[in-house]
């Protein structure tokens, strides 16, 4: 009876603690840019013109896209290598600020000199205020919100999760006064695009500066850090992860805004601005999973279930909030703005489907599963994306262009469902291989059943695919 309770208190789930606190000032986060967002844009649209505003929503997402294509995968790599304050996670943290000041300045000209090809309004804005100095004010906030990303990663990764949200409240309470700066400017939409984007840029750079003293340490690129190449691998195929599950939240922004009219886009970008704020709790408790699985001990499985609960939980409020309070976003913003109440319920129902997506790709992260990783984001990207550039522009042709929003609300909604299912089909597949594997394996499943009160077992019985080494 005694080596009974011993197996089960060793297979107990261990570091939920560090989990649900992580999980739970990321939420928290996310509600403080939810609202100084939208209080944000809430003013612009109360000060300025839908025009305006459009150019500088479209702007404000360009920067996001950019941040994105630079991100090297890094943000993942470094939560699981660069996972403690070590001088090789200092080194892995110093490669990956300059490899993202380098990638982000070409990936963002690259951008601009695209937009301006195609003649998008937002590139004319840049090139209107300076033909060199407007692009390169572009690649600067692509940089410094780059930056801001990996900036948070290294503080999860320490366990400093206040300064996480110190960073995001700051910024977003910071940068709402300025709104009212140089109202009657010329370039008015750019000063637009620099109160929303500089804020977030400068915490980015001055973050990457001053982090390695958080962790004890310093920037440093020597030595080599000891699983470098390892580092690299994981990095690479992230990063062609992140671009595919992350694409959809970047793509069909500019799918729109390269199909309607600014103040089109200035409309979907209010139901736009909730939806993605209220999508990144998923994202949060999926950082906070990749941050803690496999330390302490931990039962990743144990863990992703709970992580699946949380975020479930919480999208369905969210769901049902939408439903029932849309209204309130044309009594909020006015009568110019009602088409957001029309798409927001049917893009806000998609949260629950990327609640499962978004978890079940973390847990494949932390294992390292790699086909199952680049399966599920290949999947996510083209459900949406594929679509969004088909109805789109077709809901828009034949009719005023306000009618674009609803195919890209069809679109969203759809891929996230089937993405949802197919995550669920590999991740299933995945886990009962893995299982038959160690049932099939006399030794490892010997030693799983002998495992005392004082071994440590980062497994779940249901799962016995071990976190590999050099991961956490």
């Amino acid at each position: 009876m005694e080596s009974a309770l011993n197996r089960l208190k060793a297979r107990r789930p261990t570091g939920h603690r560090h989990l649900l606190t992580g999980s739970a000032v990321l939420v928290v986060g996310a509600g403080i840019q939810a609202v100084t967002g939208a209080l944000f844009w809430l003013a612009a649209a109360k000060i300025d013109t839908k025009t305006n505003v459009g150019n500088a929503t479209a702007l404000y997402t360009s920067t996001l896209f950019g941040a994105y294509l630079a991100g090297l995968g890094l943000p993942v790599a470094l939560a699981r290598y660069a996972a403690d304050r070590s001088t090789d996670s200092d080194a892995v943290f110093s490669w990956s600020v300059l490899a993202t000041v380098v990638w982000s300045v070409v990936c963002s000209l690259a951008y601009v000199a695209v937009l301006a090809a195609m003649g998008v309004d937002a590139a004319k804005v840049l090139t209107d205020f300076n033909p060199i100095l407007g692009p390169l004010l572009f690649a600067a906030m692509v940089v410094g919100a780059a930056l801001s990303l990996i900036v948070d990663v290294r503080c999860m990764t320490v366990r400093r999760w206040n300064l996480v949200v110190g960073r995001i409240a700051l910024v977003g309470i910071v940068r709402i006064p300025l709104l009212y700066l140089v109202r009657d400017h010329e370039h008015r939409s750019l000063w637009l695009f620099v109160f929303a984007a500089g804020t977030t840029a400068l915490s980015g750079v001055l973050g990457a500066i001053w982090v390695t003293k958080v962790a004890d340490g310093r920037h440093r690129l020597t030595p080599r850090p000891v699983h470098a190449r390892a580092a690299m691998r994981y990095s690479a195929i992230n990063y062609f992860s992140t671009l595919g599950y992350q694409a959809p939240y970047f793509a069909l922004p500019v799918i729109v805004l390269t199909s309607v009219k600014a103040n089109v886009n200035a409309v979907f970008y209010v139901a736009w601005g909730i939806v993605s704020v209220v999508f990144y709790v998923p994202s949060a408790i999926g950082q906070a999973l990749l941050a803690e699985g496999g330390k302490d001990g931990a039962q990743v499985r144990a863990q992703t279930r709970l992580a699946l609960m949380l975020t479930l939980g919480l999208m369905a409020v969210a769901t049902a909030a939408a439903f029932v309070g849309s209204s309130l976003v044309e009594t909020v913003y006015g009568a110019q703005y009602h088409d957001a109440t029309r798409i927001l319920p049917t893009m806000m129902a998609a949260g629950i489907p990327w609640a499962i997506t978004s978890i079940e790709l973390t847990e494949a992260r932390v294992r390292h599963r790699s086909v199952v990783t680049v399966l599920i984001t290949v999947v996510l990207t083209l459900a949406i994306i594929v679509p969004a550039l088909v109805l789109v522009p077709g809901h828009v042709q034949g009719h005023a262009d306000g009618h674009g929003l609803d195919g890209a609300a069809k679109a969203w909604l759809l891929g996230n469902i089937l993405a949802a299912a197919v995550a669920v089909v590999v991740s299933r597949v995945r886990r009962t291989s893995s299982t038959a594997h160690v049932r099939e394996d006399p030794i490892l499943a010997a030693n799983l059943a002998g495992a005392g009160a004082g071994d440590s077992v980062p497994l779940d019985v249901r799962d016995t695919e071990p976190v590999p080494h050099g991961s956490a």
